[in-house]
Formats: structure tokens, sequence, C-alpha cells
């Protein structure tokens, strides 16, 4: 009965403590806590809620001097930037010219560039920005004193890759100058409809496949900044390894499904055409984009059968038979930053972070933090040229590696194919 009457006097005097003595308190418990348990770990977090956003209402906020205009794109310029942003309308117009050669697309999509500059580039953005179905608005960020018209291109990972897809996909689509139809979702919150034409093999990988024409002929026109552009640009890198592993299935992805697999699917659709290209020529995508052309309207099907009768081959069978080697190593591309931090001695090529046992990679006998310079005579500078190398010597036994290793310098090893 004595403890239990001391209760209501411990409760009296924690409530007495909570209105004038709160810190003498929470120091006594901590101190208890403190000396009845052993320090496990500590954990220490932080982060910053910094974050750039670029809205409408933003928008109308930044001076602009100025715009310069290259066919049907539009350049807008901060102060002093006007010859950077003609620069860039020309550089533009060039890029979209040499995809419509190459690839018989129609681009009815406008594009509008908005020259930003910043002190430091933000690294944490959110756009949201209206546009018009037949518009397709791009800002680049670029830092002050680095305001050269290469030094921008070098500093954007999204142009002409990103641009160029969007352009291209939205023409495909776009009831102007299209015939695609997309992929539809519309309903409630709680109830939602989705309408598959199973038409985003194409698409996407059609547009990722001129965002790469332009990626590709941007480069060799950048020897200054050409390393650095192609370390950083956004372009995707493992097509024909995807390819391998989506195979047929690329013919039912779907633009409403959460899959898991979204950016393996993105790859492979990408893959699929530089397939295409290689072993029926480009000619043979101008001769698939004309027949859709031709039509009112194409569906997943109507795709799948023109894409057959141009090729003279079932275009899905053409993904589920293909084959690319397992490498069965992990790679990471070389930024200045990890030349620095690791001591390394080259500038460019893929530094091996993994071997995996009884894989191709360890049967040609690479070992962690060597880097892949080349592969034959092809100069490797991210996964995309590796990969790119690997595919063109594929119908060999083996390909020849150019590794530089730690304390070792230059070797050449052969890496098995099949």
């Amino acid at each position: 009965m004595r403890n239990a009457s001391r209760v209501p006097a411990v409760l009296l005097a924690a409530l007495i403590g909570l209105c004038g003595g709160c810190s003498t308190i929470s120091k006594g418990i901590t101190e208890s806590v403190l000396a009845r348990e052993e320090p496990r770990e500590w954990r220490i977090h932080y982060a910053s809620r910094l974050q750039y956003t670029l809205t409408d209402k933003t928008l109308l906020d930044v001076e602009f001097e100025g715009s310069r205009h290259a066919g049907n794109t539009i350049v807008r310029y901060q102060r002093g930037l006007g010859e950077q942003a003609q620069c860039l309308a020309d550089q533009t117009a060039a890029l979209l010219k040499e995809v419509r050669e190459r690839t018989g697309v129609d681009l009815s999509t406008r594009s509008t560039v908005y020259l930003l500059r910043f002190d430091e580039q933000p690294q944490d953005f959110s756009i949201s920005l209206t546009s018009e179905p037949n518009e397709f608005l791009l800002p680049l960020f670029l830092r002050a004193g680095r305001e050269s018209c290469e030094e921008i291109v070098a500093q954007s990972r999204s142009f002409p890759y990103l641009m160029v897809h969007e352009l291209v996909e939205t023409s495909l689509v776009n009831p102007t100058g299209g015939s695609v139809l997309p992929d539809l979702a519309w309903g409630t919150h709680y109830v939602r409809i989705n309408l598959n034409n199973y038409t985003r093999w194409f698409r996407d990988g059609f547009a990722n496949y001129a965002g790469y024409i332009a990626y590709e002929a941007l480069a060799a026109d950048l020897p200054g900044a050409g390393l650095a552009y192609r370390r950083e640009a956004l372009v995707h890198g493992e097509p024909f390894s995807s390819l391998a592993q989506i195979g047929g299935k690329l013919f039912s992805w779907p633009q409403s499904g959460q899959a898991k697999l979204e950016r393996a699917y993105y790859n492979a659709a990408f893959g699929l055409f530089l397939l295409i290209a290689d072993t029926h020529g480009e000619q043979a995508i101008r001769a698939i984009v004309r027949e859709i052309a031709r039509r009112h309207a194409v569906n997943g099907r109507d795709l799948i059968k023109i894409a057959s009768r141009v090729l003279g081959t079932d275009v899905r069978q053409l993904a589920r038979d293909f084959e690319f080697p397992r490498f069965g190593a992990g790679v990471e591309s070389i930024t200045p930053a990890l030349v620095l931090n690791r001591g390394l001695e080259v500038e460019a090529g893929l530094v091996v972070q993994i071997v995996r046992s009884g894989s191709l990679a360890h049967r040609a006998g690479l070992k962690e933090r060597d880097v892949i310079t080349a592969v034959g005579p092809a100069p490797i500078r991210n996964h995309l040229d590796f990969e790119l190398a690997v595919f063109h010597a594929r119908q060999e036994t083996a390909v020849p590696l150019t590794v530089h290793r730690p304390d070792t310098g230059t070797l050449t090893l052969d890496l098995p194919l099949k």
C-alpha cells in the first residue's frame, strides 16, 4: 500500500516538472538511460529541402532578354546569351533535319528551349509547364562562367536525346501529323479504365532511336567537350542486354502498367530498332514509317503486320530469337571525381566493380578495379559504347578488350562471346 500511495505523488511531481522543469527532467531521464545501456550506434540524418521548381507562374518571373529562331525551334535566353541561343537553335534545326532524313518521320511538334543561368546548376528540380499539344518545352540549365554553346551542350543531360525523343513520339500520335494510336487511361480515383493499343514498343523504341541519331551526330561535333558529353548525356545504355532479357514480351508493353522492368523495356525497345537498322538498314525503318503515314490510324497489331511485311520476317520472332552475351561484371563509367578519388590513370572507360565467378568476364581474366578502355577497335566511354561494340562483334567467338590495370598498365584480354 505504501508503493501505491506514492503513485499520485510521482505523477504530481511529473506534472509540475512538465510545467516548470521540463529541461531538468529530460536531462535526468537521458542521463539515467545512458547510465544503464551500452551505446550501440548513433544514427545521423540530415537532408536538404532546397529544390528548384519551374512552373508556369515562376517562369513569368524569369527575365528573358529575347528569343532566337531556326526552323521549328525557338530558344528564349537571359541577358547576354543571344549568340549562344542562336547557336543552339541552329544546332537543333540541323539535328532535326538529320533525324527526318534518316528516319523519314514527319516532325509536326515544335520545340521551345529556355536558357536559364545559375551560379550552380540545380541538381534537385521539379518542372511542370503547360504547353500546346504540338509544342515541347525544354529548360536548359547552364552555369555562370561556362556559357559557350559547346559548354551549354556538354552540361545538359537531356539535350538532344530526350528532346528529340519527345518531339518524335508526340509527332507520331499528334492527330495533325501522326497515325499511331497511343494507350489511353481515364476514370476516377477509385475506378480506372485502361485502353492498351500496345503501340509503346514502336513509339518509344523509334523515338529512342531518333534520339540516338541526334546524340551521335552532336557528339561528333563536340571535339572539345565530346568526352564529358558522352559521359553525362541521358541515353539508354543497355539496349541489347535488355532486348535479350525482354524478348517477345516487348510487344505487350502497356502504357498503363506499372512494370517493375520499366527501364529494361525502354532499353529493349531501343535495342530492337538498333537491331533492325543493323540487319535490314535504315531504309527499312523509313519504309515502315512511310507505310504508317499512309494509314488513318494504326494500333499495335497493325504495327506488327507493317513491320513484319517490310522486314520480310516476323518482327516478334526477331525479338524472341535475339541473343546477347551475358557479360557478368558490374561496371561504372569513369568521371573526373572517380579519377581523383581512386587515383585512376585513365580519363575514360568503364571501371570494373565486381566480377561474377564463372561469367564471361571472369573467364576473360578481368579483375576488380580494371578499366575497360576499348572493345576491339572501338573506344569505350560509357555503357552504350560497350554494348554497341560487343553487338558488332557478336558473330565472333571472342573479342579483344583493352584494359588498364592498376600497377600493371595496359593489357589485352580476350572476352569470350559464346
